[in-house]
């Protein structure tokens, strides 16, 4: 039997996420995955006084809305776990993009959290600086 500590299931779910995008592999699981490896790794953040890019963009989000419910959550990975009250439900207008923002945050906070991260979380990082170059900073 294999003991995981949090850090390893985020690690290995952010993991296998990034592996599954650069082999276009399906968008569902990555989301679900990417969501559920953030979503750890902000709390591991958190909990260790982490200045992590999660929070940096907590300040930039308007008054109301919550990075968690609004961005992560919303409206997909919520419909990708849950059936109690959508059971016939159907999801429009699905857009895989959203997802490379999360896999984004949640690699670059487990790099903030742990500086031995995987080869996968550095590629994944340059990729998505290189492809969006809008979210840049001028002065970066």
């Amino acid at each position: 039997m294999q003991q995981l500590s949090k850090t390893d299931i985020a690690r290995r779910q952010l993991v296998t996420a990034i592996q599954l995008f650069f082999d276009d592999s399906d968008p569902v699981s990555i989301c679900t995955l990417a969501a559920n490896a953030w979503e750890v790794i902000d709390v591991l953040c958190n909990n260790n006084d982490i200045d992590s890019i999660s929070n940096q963009s907590r300040s930039h989000i308007p008054n109301g809305k919550d990075l968690k419910r609004d961005y992560i959550n919303s409206p997909y990975r919520n419909f990708f776990k849950h059936a109690d009250q959508d059971v016939d439900d159907k999801l429009d207008g699905f857009d895989d993009q959203k997802c490379d923002n999360v896999i984004f945050l949640a690699a670059e906070d487990y790099m903030r959290f742990n500086t031995k991260s995987p080869l996968e979380f550095q590629v994944f990082q340059l990729w998505y600086l290189a492809v969006y170059t809008e979210k840049v900073a001028d002065d970066a």
